[in-house]
């Protein structure tokens, strides 16, 4: 009796033990804000890797699981396009480029209002905290309302070979564009079949690259009215010395070459100096250069003759929540967590170029210290666009490009034809209307 009253009290406290177990097990999923799986749709880089990965930490904290779609850029923008037309209830959240894409989708109603969520909680967005150009092209135009949190950005530099520049005596990088033109001029050797600057030349994709010395000359695409203005004095004085530059310091061929062919001449030590993304650093393979990392120096975009920047930082990708989810909270949520500063570092230190000042702060970064600095500085003083902002922009961006061309060529009246073309670019603007 006195064996079988111990195993009943034995069996008692097992199961009590069991109870409270249970009971705080049910106490921890009961702490868990949602319990849901999202449909997320998203692209095929390293922002996405870093989420997939750390997606059970968003399970651990809020309870919410994902159901993560990868696609290319286009095919996401053609996903997202299918289901828009479809009413957008079947994702809640989605990566999209807001250069591209951000004017259509606040203006169709699309993308969900984060504003208020923000507001609601501004330490834990921590907005203040991206770089301002960043946030430009997600924010709804007159309320200034944010519809989107960047992910990922991309700056214009100039990268330079420091061997080449000592050879000449050159100690410091140019701070001018007068300077910059002079330094080529001296870097500039041919018999070795060294151009002294390499920049696009092929018309449309040069637009983008243009677009610092458009902006450095005082001059821009669109005025503050949203009008046609690549035929001002200003403009036309831009699109000679980029001509000018080229013609007499560029590499043969220039007219044909995209970002990839300047690339290339600069790594094979062909290009004293070269204007460019500084992401394309993501491209770099010792292993296929003639030029070591030691060798590559940065500066940042030097101003104009009247001291204006051109610097751009264009936000290549950013998260927002669909506005026709049956769970906007939970996707806001998780697009807040996706990109807050410590999945920001994490996607860094892995060859990523963050839209918060803070993760630059440190040295998270894989690139080279040097460019990181130049990257951080030219952040502060860019705008948001690297070419006209607006529906049309890949025709724009055609009419804009002939008139690039013509000036390498050395066409003698760019004025009349900058004329001509700021005539078409404005009727496609009114197109638009």
């Amino acid at each position: 009796m006195k064996g079988t009253k111990s195993v009943k009290i034995l069996l008692l406290a097992v199961i009590m033990l069991v109870s409270m177990l249970a009971g705080t097990v049910t106490g921890l999923a009961e702490e868990k804000k949602f319990d849901v799986t999202l449909n997320i749709v998203g692209v095929n880089n390293v922002i996405t890797d870093v989420i997939l990965e750390r997606q059970d930490e968003l399970y651990e904290k809020y309870g919410i699981r994902l159901n993560f779609q990868q696609f290319s850029n286009e095919q996401a923008s053609n996903k997202l396009a299918v289901s828009f037309a479809a009413g957008g209830s079947d994702i809640d959240a989605f990566m999209f480029r807001p250069l591209d894409e951000a004017r259509l989708f606040i203006s169709n109603g699309w993308l969900e209002n984060l504003q208020p969520y923000i507001d609601a909680d501004p330490e834990a967005a921590l907005v203040d905290d991206y770089y301002t150009a960043s946030l430009e092209l997600s924010k709804q135009a007159g309320t200034g309302d944010i519809h989107g949190l960047p992910l990922m950005i991309e700056s214009a530099v100039v990268f330079y070979n420091k061997t080449l520049f000592a050879e000449k005596g050159i100690e410091n990088p140019p701070t001018t564009m007068e300077e910059m033109y002079e330094l080529a001029a001296i870097l500039n050797d041919p018999d070795n079949d060294i151009c002294g600057f390499a920049c696009r030349g092929a018309g449309n994709p040069a637009v983008t690259q243009f677009s610092c010395f458009l902006r450095a000359f005082g001059a821009d695409f669109l005025d503050e009215q949203g009008n046609a203005c690549i035929n001002t004095p200003e403009a036309v004085e831009a699109f000679e010395f980029y001509g000018k530059i080229l013609r007499e310091y560029g590499p043969d061929g220039v007219l044909n070459m995209g970002w990839t062919d300047t690339w290339n001449l600069f790594t094979q030590g062909k290009a004293a100096m070269r204007l460019d993304a500084d992401t394309n650093m993501g491209s770099w393979d010792p292993d296929n250069s003639l030029i070591t990392l030691d060798e590559i120096g940065f500066f940042q975009i030097p101003v104009g003759p009247r001291g204006d920047h051109g610097d751009f930082l264009i936000t290549a990708w950013a998260l927002g929540v669909s506005s026709a989810s049956q769970n906007k909270e939970a996707a806001w949520t998780f697009v807040n967590w996706a990109s807050s500063p410590e999945m920001q570092i994490e996607t860094q230190k892995r060859g990523g170029s963050s839209p918060r000042a803070c993760v630059w702060a440190e040295n998270y970064s894989s690139w080279p210290v040097e460019l990181q600095a130049v990257a951080d500085a030219a952040a502060k003083v860019a705008v948001p666009t690297d070419r006209p902002y607006m529906t049309n922009v890949a025709k724009a961006r055609d009419i804009i490009g002939e008139v690039i061309v013509a000036a390498i060529e050395g066409n003698a009246d760019i004025q009349a034809l900058a004329d001509q073309k700021n005539a078409e670019m404005q009727a496609l603007l009114d197109s638009e209307k």
